[in-house]
């Protein structure tokens, strides 16, 4: 059974590699920019469309972005990922935007696993998977653009 999940990001965005665009750009909240060396390159994705949703405005600072798409990723069928949590993530994660980088960059820099489940900061019972866009088995994540362009009910300003 393969994993499905979700983002939205830049319409032009083509290819999965295209989706970790912005992780070479800005630290977030589970990698930080290298200084001197190869960037990481990871893209953000969530569990369910509607946290997709919630995770964009809140990184937004509440404007409604403009040519954005929903994409659905499909992971490999088979593929074993684990949990951050199940990966010795400290129980106050939530305390320290550092202590998640930190974790996030041991987790990409190891490069062992193409992906890893951590809990969404906007709903810790939800969660979020981290793709690493520098693993060799990124080519065998499907792509598809559900909507183009997305919009943004105007409820959740």
């Amino acid at each position: 059974m393969s994993i499905t999940v979700f983002r939205i990001g830049l319409a032009v965005a083509q290819t999965v590699v295209d989706q970790a665009y912005g992780s070479a750009l800005a630290s977030g909240r589970w990698h930080s920019l290298r200084t001197g060396a190869a960037s990481r390159r990871v893209i953000y994705c969530a569990g369910t469309r509607a946290l997709a949703q919630l995770e964009k405005r809140v990184h937004a600072n509440g404007i409604a972005p403009v040519g954005q798409a929903l994409f659905r990723l499909e992971l490999p069928d088979g593929l074993v990922v684990s949990t951050a949590l199940a990966a010795g993530l400290p129980d106050n994660w939530r305390d320290s935007e550092a202590v998640t980088q930190a974790f996030g960059d041991r987790w990409l820099d190891t490069c062992a696993e193409l992906a890893l489940w951590v809990p969404s900061y906007v709903e810790p019972a939800e969660h979020n998977l981290l793709i690493n866009a520098l693993h060799p088995r990124l080519s065998e994540v499907e792509l598809v653009k559900e909507r183009d362009p997305f919009e943004f009910d105007p409820r959740l300003a």
